[in-house]
């Protein structure tokens, strides 16, 4: 505890705050705000018509010693809004602003301010010119009012939210997008004729030169957190400390001692029989700040850092998660040149070392392209692995409707002496035809031998993929008529292993409607060829597969009143998953813009289902599967939240026949009874929290699980029980994190 006093009075001493005379209250009554620039000529941006808004809108921005402040004024009677208030980062079906800020103008990377009518608020970052990702909290306020005539969004942005290029003549250009989402219209306006749903969204938008006051600054983070293990008997108290401190507004060094991320946060459930993994989101605030440098992601859902391995599950033992000791990172952010590293290291337990994961990261950025380089390297001790990954990553504007994008990734492993070395990565050309169609090629190849997933994330290799996108919109539609804009996607997709045998190709179209009440549905179709599945036997014979067909349906009803509900309908004839359908039917209640409840069920149901044994030998059952999503949310003030999740998924699966898989690919089947089993998994949440200030809070959350198999196939009313009696998980956490 010494330690964070002595940060606190050193960052008081040598970081004094700026004093500022505007208060972020959501009223722009402020004599500041009257010599702003400002935005009034906003367009139609969805659908993309861009014609003439129905309601006016007004932004106006200015900086001054603490930072960027933007408000806007949405005209609209209060008759016709629609507002809520929702937990932060999740979507929101109200009225809202987004401010978009790209706070070098290079078009690498621009931060998203999300603010909804009655006080929601989301952010995250935009990377490659249209690829959002909402795991980025920054710090900064915002507020909202609402009049008879306009509602209004006040937001403020400090300077030391992200690292930006130092300047020497107190201007700052910056990158500057504004938008309006008016709910009950379906419709979308922007200060600029640009749209994140275009293939050049960064790279196009609005340049605004402001005063610029960006400096060095000190954050510091403490947290303590005690643990009670009811299942274990066992309770923990940790305490660590965060520090952000950048020494000019170019550089910031970011370092977590003995952090503990704890059940704060909890992942969705699920039941995975699948040969690939599941993926999670990170949701920890360190690995999620500042981490745009590192963050490289491609197509195949390819991640080269995928931060949830560090701290999960050991090599060696049966503990669930790791101890993570120390994690640093730093960033330095240049008018030519972006560089930086990361390295984070786990703790020794008894009978188990810990990990280490280190990353070097540089880039290069002009007007037409970017051109980087990541280096990864990760040490196993448990397993005597090592795995380092180099990744070449390149961006090209070919011209103004024309980009090409890939990585190239190289990959060396050593595992108990030995050395496995591949090549992978892919290709990505897009084209803007014309204001209503775009289209795109994307070409994939991962060598059987090469291994990302030390530290990274991709689902599988030995793979290769080619695949072509044609997207074509239409928004002329009349006054009169209740559509508001169409939309039809196709795919042509061929995929194959490294070995030349054929996955499959397959042909899907995809027609979605948007309708001007808000409700929107589409209808999806795809057919895929025969060929073979060659992960489902892990690595033994693969198995042939007959051609496939999709249909899909969607409907998403109107989200103006207190009742919101969708509804899809997946029908499914293919190999590995059978014959059958997937129902899922979600609606929501909110009783007020504080208070809403939401129930999500999936029922699923298939013939044939194929699930590998062992070796050579897959089973085939009837399955039967009912899940069950319930989340309760109640927002009492700008400071407090209550929620409630609870999750429920029941599988029956009834043995129909057992195969032996030949070494042509056939199922051969085998004179011997399958057996029934039975699953059921419980996941229950309720979390209290607190803020103290931004990023600032306290948390009280209990948290339960458990999961039962069971021999015979049994109702989906006696399952609830075994999930429930199992008893897994049982924590109660107490959390505080708090800036100095």
């Amino acid at each position: 505890m010494k330690l964070l006093f002595l940060l606190a009075g050193f960052y008081w001493a040598v970081f004094p705050s700026w004093a500022s005379a505007m208060t972020v209250d959501g009223i722009l009554d402020e004599s500041e705000w009257e010599t702003a620039t400002r935005y009034t000529n906003f367009v139609t941006v969805t659908p993309f018509s861009l014609s003439s808004p129905e309601f006016k809108t007004e932004a106006r921005i200015f900086s001054d010693e603490s930072g960027i402040y933007i408000g806007i004024n949405n005209h609209q009677p209060l008759n016709t809004q629609i507002s809520e208030r929702t937990a932060r980062d999740l979507e929101m079906q109200a009225d809202r602003n987004t401010v978009t800020v790209d706070f070098d103008n290079t078009g690498i990377a621009a931060y998203s301010f999300e603010v909804g009518n009655g006080g929601s608020m989301r952010d995250g970052i935009w990377r490659d010119e249209n690829a959002f990702s909402d795991d980025w909290d920054g710090l900064w306020t915002m507020r909202t009012s609402s009049t008879g005539d306009r509602w209004t969004s006040e937001i403020f942005v400090p300077w030391d939210v992200a690292t930006m290029v130092k300047v020497t003549n107190k201007t700052r250009e910056i990158g500057l997008h504004v938008t309006r989402d008016v709910a009950y219209l379906s419709k979308k306006y922007a200060n600029a004729p640009i749209d994140d749903s275009r293939q050049r969204f960064l790279s196009a938008l609005e340049t605004l030169k402001i005063d610029d006051y960006s400096g060095s600054s000190l954050q510091t983070f403490g947290y303590a957190t005690s643990t009670s293990d009811r299942v274990k008997d066992d309770n923990k108290v940790k305490a660590g400390i965060d520090l952000f401190w950048k020494p000019d507004s170019s550089k910031q060094v970011s370092l977590t001692i003995n952090p503990d991320f704890g059940h704060v946060d909890s992942d969705q459930l699920v039941v995975n029989f699948s040969p690939t993994e599941t993926f999670f989101s990170e949701n920890r605030a360190f690995f999620t700040e500042n981490q745009a440098l590192f963050d490289l992601q491609g197509i195949d859902d390819l991640r080269v850092i995928h931060t949830r391995r560090i701290g999960g599950r050991p090599d060696a033992g049966e503990d669930v998660v790791s101890d993570i000791a120390a994690a640093l990172k730093f960033t330095s952010v240049g008018e030519d040149f972006n560089y930086g590293f990361f390295s984070a290291v786990e703790g020794d337990e008894q009978h188990v070392e810990g990990r280490n994961y280190y990353a070097g990261r540089v880039m290069r950025k002009t007007d037409d392209y970017s051109l980087g380089y990541l280096l990864t390297y990760t040490d196993r001790p448990d397993i005597e692995r090592e795995a380092t990954v180099h990744t070449l990553d390149f961006s090209n504007n070919l011209s103004s409707t024309l980009k090409l994008g890939g990585q190239l990734i190289r990959t060396l492993t050593e595992t108990e002496g030995e050395q496995k070395n591949d090549s992978g990565g892919w290709i990505n050309i897009e084209q803007q035809i014309a204001s209503t169609w775009d289209h795109s090629l994307q070409v994939s190849y991962y060598g059987s031998q090469f291994e990302i997933n030390d530290l990274g994330y991709l689902p599988r290799n030995n793979y290769k993929r080619v695949n072509y996108t044609n997207n074509w919109q239409d928004h002329t539609f009349s006054e009169n008529s209740f559509v508001n804009e169409r939309k039809i996607e196709t795919v042509l997709k061929h995929q194959e292993n490294t070995e030349g045998d054929r996955l499959n190709t397959s042909v899907s179209v995809k027609d979605s409607w948007f309708f001007k009440n808000t409700s929107l549905s589409f209808w999806r179709i795809a057919v895929n060829s025969d060929g073979v599945d060659d992960l489902i036997t892990r690595g033994n014979n693969t198995v042939k597969t007959k051609w496939g067909k999709e249909l899909e349906l969607l409907y998403f009803g109107d989200s103006r009143g207190s009742f919101k509900y969708h509804v899809n309908l997946k029908m499914y004839d293919q190999t590995v998953d059978g014959k059958g359908f997937r129902l899922h039917v979600h609606p929501s209640y909110q009783f007020t813009d504080n208070y809403v409840v939401s129930l999500g069920t999936w029922l699923t149901s298939s013939r044939d289902w194929l699930i590998w044994q062992q070796d050579d030998r897959i089973n085939s059952y009837q399955k039967k599967q009912f899940a069950a999503y319930f989340d309760a949310r109640a927002t009492f003030s700008d400071k407090q939240e209550l929620s409630l999740k609870f999750e429920w998924i029941a599988l029956r699966a009834k043995g129909n026949n057992g195969y032996d898989v030949s070494s042509g690919g056939s199922l051969l089947r085998r004179r011997e009874n399958v057996e029934d089993f039975s699953l059921s998994s419980t996941a229950v949440q309720l979390r209290y929290r607190y803020q103290i200030g931004p990023l600032s809070n306290i948390y009280a959350v209990y948290s339960r699980g458990g999961s039962a198999t069971l021999r015979d196939e049994l109702s989906f009313s006696s399952l609830f029980s075994p999930g429930w009696d199992a008893r897994d998980g049982d924590n109660l956490l107490f959390k505080i994190r708090y800036q100095f």
